[in-house]
């Protein structure tokens, strides 16, 4: 399996500072990823360098587990994951990078990506798996902007 990268820009008609507290909740997590459904941070609460994510999800009817670290933090600019070991994936990293606009803010995500052909075995189709991360970044990306346009301006 190869790596892959998702790189997409967006405008959200928010402030930085709203996007911003759906980043560094994790109670937001399962809302911006489709296949997610809960996460556990250590130390609990609000977003700090270090704090360690383990996500659980589906892959299909499979239950799945993502461990991540909170890599980097510049408030209202940055927002940075990488990926821990064990899991569904045998390397991550996602960047967030906000930048204060007429009208918003603009939203540029990057995530870089190798499912773990280890974790899943060879019952599973690799190829589908990577599709499928694919699509849950492209819709973590859609949700972002919807969650932060919902937030009350502050």
């Amino acid at each position: 399996m190869r790596m892959r990268t998702v790189r997409e820009t967006v405008l959200v008609a928010a402030k930085p500072e709203s996007v911003w507290e759906v980043l560094v909740d994790p109670y937001y997590t399962p809302k911006l990823y489709p296949d997610m459904i809960n996460i556990k941070a250590e130390p609990p609460g609000r977003a700090v360098v270090g704090q360690q994510r383990t996500v659980g999800g589906r892959a299909g009817r499979r239950l799945i587990q993502f461990n991540t670290q909170v890599a980097e933090l510049v408030e209202n600019k940055t927002f940075a994951l990488k990926g821990r070991p064990g899991g569904a994936m045998e390397e991550f990293s996602e960047v967030v990078e906000l930048a204060a606009v007429k009208g918003g803010t603009q939203l540029t995500v990057t995530y870089v990506f190798k499912v773990s052909e280890s974790y899943f075995g060879p019952e599973f189709d690799l190829l589908t798996l990577e599709q499928m991360a694919v699509r849950n970044e492209e819709v973590y990306i859609k949700n972002l902007k919807a969650l932060a346009e919902l937030r009350p301006a502050g």
